[in-house]
Formats: structure tokens, sequence, C-alpha cells
């Protein structure tokens, strides 16, 4: 069969189509098919994780340790596992030192480069002088090895620009969007490498340091990662489930990106408007729920007053409980409205001064004090009309003052 006149041996590009053995009976395997063979799923493999996964440390790889020696460095690094950028891991299967040869300045900058080693030799039977040699490797051991340059690289996280396409007055085609985004994206950035590109990894930047000892650069470049399946999961999942601020920014923080254009403006006007919409929603929300709540506190506090109270004061009882009828009929009625909560605090303001005056030779001192100073500052909020909140966080703290309320024991009950 004749090849395809589209298809031809590589040569040597960024890319190259794959070829693989083609099995029948009575096929004779010579080593350039079983070589084939090899060759086909790992530069098949290889090219998927280039272009898929990316080139960087995938676990381990620290630079324990530099060391002066006679005759160079001495460099020990950590057990671990990185893809070059032709797709080829490197595997540091413990720890390990490499001799290097003396820099000529106080500046390394170290890389991880995948090498092979042939091992295992074994002989080759004479076949009518068909091999060169009588003896050949039986294995290939894929290791690596530790080189370095001087001069610093440049920054090794490639941060990709991805421009999200603007979303149209008529709402978002989540289809639509996507594929433009992607588009965008190939167009950039899925363009073929150069041949010269390095395909070692980085493992970072040394500098000796006055007393003759290697030590990271203050300028070191940044170790280059890979960002695998589960720390991209982790992120998305951390954003889709943070409802309250998904980006983690903070309230007063500027835009840097301000339009210059009137339509821009108006966007950004837009944006503002709906962002203060929903703010205004998320306060309503929060002061309808504090406002319920703290009435249901007050029912909850005050009955156990009321009990505590039966046996020593009828009166301080009797209040208390008054207080509770009141508080269930506004919980019952109860509008949402600000100034509806602020009449009813207003009116029940009165029973909780009421019951302080008759707690006088009942309770201990210290506890009325505190009960009687919560509600003065109580008083103090609802008549300087104090926002809603503040009227909401003295009303708690009357409350938990009441619950801290110290019976006096051995006091004759009134009649």
């Amino acid at each position: 069969m004749e090849p395809h006149s589209d298809y031809s041996d590589s040569d040597g590009g960024y890319l190259s189509q794959f070829e693989k053995n083609r099995f029948f009976k009575g096929k004779l395997m010579t080593p350039r098919d079983m070589e084939a063979e090899q060759e086909y799923h790992a530069e098949r493999l290889q090219t998927i994780t280039r272009l898929v996964t990316g080139s960087g440390i995938l676990q381990g790889l620290g630079v324990q340790s530099i060391t002066e020696t006679d005759d160079g460095l001495d460099v020990t690094i950590e057990p671990g596992l990185a893809l070059d950028g032709n797709g080829r891991p490197i595997v540091v299967e413990q720890v390990a030192t490499k001799s290097l040869p003396s820099p000529s300045g106080n500046e390394v900058h170290l890389y991880l480069r995948y090498n092979e080693v042939a091992m295992e030799t074994v002989p080759v039977p004479d076949t009518t002088e068909a091999a060169d040699e009588s003896a050949t490797p039986n294995r290939v051991v894929e290791v690596f090895e530790l080189t370095y340059q001087e001069s610093p690289p440049e920054n090794t996280i490639d941060v990709p620009d991805v421009e999200l396409p603007r979303i149209g007055d008529d709402g978002v085609d989540r289809e639509a969007l996507a594929r433009r985004a992607i588009e965008r994206f190939h167009e950039r950035h899925r363009s073929a490498s150069t041949d010269d590109e390095d395909p070692a990894v980085f493992l970072g930047s040394f500098e000796r340091n006055p007393d003759g000892t290697w030590g990271v650069g203050e300028d070191a470049t940044a170790r280059p990662f890979v960002y695998d399946a589960e720390l991209l999961f982790g992120l998305l999942v951390e954003h889709v489930t943070d409802t309250e601020n998904p980006h983690q920014t903070p309230v007063d923080q500027a835009s840097d990106d301000i339009p210059e254009d009137i339509v821009g403006i108006s966007d950004r006007l837009t944006f503002l408007e709906e962002e203060m919409k929903e703010i205004k929603r998320d306060r309503a929300a929060l002061t309808r729920y504090v406002m319920r709540k703290t009435i249901k506190d007050r029912i909850r506090f005050f009955e156990a007053l009321a009990e505590r109270l039966e046996d020593h004061t009828g009166d301080g009882s009797r209040l208390a409980r008054e207080i509770v009828e009141l508080s269930h009929e506004e919980l019952q009625s109860f509008d949402a409205r600000e100034e509806s909560y602020r009449r009813h605090v207003r009116t029940v303001l009165d029973q909780l001064i009421d019951l302080g005056e008759c707690l006088d030779e009942n309770t201990t001192e210290d506890s009325l004090e505190q009960y009687l100073k919560a509600v003065s500052e109580l008083q103090t909020v609802v008549e300087d009309g104090e926002p809603v909140l503040e009227l909401a966080d003295a009303h708690d703290q009357v409350c938990e003052a009441a619950d801290s309320l110290e019976i006096l024991v051995g006091v004759i009950p009134d009649e």
C-alpha cells in the first residue's frame, strides 16, 4: 500500500501525525516495529500532556541545600515529579545530590532536564552479522539531570490573558459566550512553539552569601507549578459556593478599569445601580431578621426571668410576664417596618423601667445596676433616634442584663 500524499514523515516541528504499527498474521516483528510501537504511545501522550496540562512542577522538587566543594557545587533536591516543555515526566524518586561546575559569579538558576540512560548490557546473538556490536543495552531508564544558568530566567508563571466577551443587552447566551471566549483564547495562546524553547523545568534562583554559603535569591523568580485538575476544581467549587463574596473583593476597593467613553460610563453606572439595589435588599433583609430576633429573644429571656422572680416578688414576676405578652402581640402583628419597631420598643421601655424599680430588694446590687444601666442606654438610643440596628443592639444588652439578674436568697416575698 502506497502512503497517502498528505502524510509524510515528521520534520521535527511542533506537531506531527502519529504513526502506529499495523499488526497482521505472519508479520515479522523487527526492532524498528517495536520502537515504532513505543514511540507512538509516548509521542501521543506527551503531545496531549504538553497542550492540556502544560509544564512545571507537580510535586516536591524543593532545593534542600547548595554546598561549595573543591570541584564546584553539590546541590541536593527533594523527590518529586515535573512535566517538561515537551510533555515528558521527570521523576526524582528520592533525595538526590548532584555535582555542578563552579559558576563564574554569585548567582545560579537551577533547572531539571529530562534524560535517558542505557543500562543492563546483554550479548547480541550473531545473526549473520546483522548486529554492529556484540553487546548492547537491554533497558533505557528515564532519568533527570541538573543544570544551571547564570542569567535569570523570564517570569516562569505565564497567566494567559483571557478576554471575556461583553454581555449584550438582550441577556446572557451561555453557549455563545463560552464559544467566543474559547475562540479568543485559542487565537492568542494556541500558536506553535518555536524550536529554541527550552523544555527544562525551572527549580529556583540562588545567590552566594557573604560567608560563602548559598541561599534563595532576594528577587527569585517564582517556581512554575502545574495547575492540576484538583486545584482548579477546588477553586471552582469555592467560587460557586461562596455566595456572599465569590471574588473576595473588599467593599471599598475601587475598580482600576475606568471607562472613558460614554457607553462604558453608562454601563458602569448601570452596574453600580444594580449593586446598590442588591446592597439595599441585603440590608433590608438583615434589618428584618434582627428586629424579629430581638423580640423573640425578649420573650425567651423575660419568660425565664418571670419564673425566677415568682417565688420572690409577685410584682416583678407580673411585670416580666406583661413584657412577654406585649412581645407576643408585637410578634404576631410584626410588619417589618422600622418605625413600627421603634414604637414598640418605646412602649415596652416603660415596663422595663418599672420592672427595674421593683427589683431593688430582690436582686443583687451589681446585677441590678447592670440592668438599670442597660435600660438607660436603651432609653437614650430611643430618644436620640439612632439607626435601627443600634437600637436593636441596645435592646439586646437589656435582654442579656435581665438574664444576668441574680435573685437574693432568703428574701421574704411581698404580698
